[in-house]
């Protein structure tokens, strides 16, 4: 099995080849997507109404970094397609 392969949780049986619409991540990703979600599960009201606006600021402030653009002309969109 490539190394890339164990990265992921697919049944090793099954060639996957639609990473595009859905699923699946690697599991650093989806590790990291838990420790998100059970920390919105411990304290929803906290998570949304007092920790979301500046964590959203900060995502904005790495991804302008990362692009070497202004923060403020950028916008997370569900899905582009």
């Amino acid at each position: 099995m490539s190394s890339l392969k164990r990265l992921f949780m697919l049944d090793p049986d099954v060639v996957y080849l639609n990473h595009g619409s859905f699923g699946a991540c690697p599991r650093p990703v989806f590790k990291a997507y838990q420790a998100w979600q059970r920390r919105l599960e411990n304290q929803p009201i906290q998570f949304f109404h007092h920790d979301l606006p500046g964590l959203e600021q900060e995502a904005h402030r790495a991804l302008g970094a990362y692009l070497h653009g202004d923060p403020n002309d950028l916008a997370f969109i569900t899905n582009a397609t």
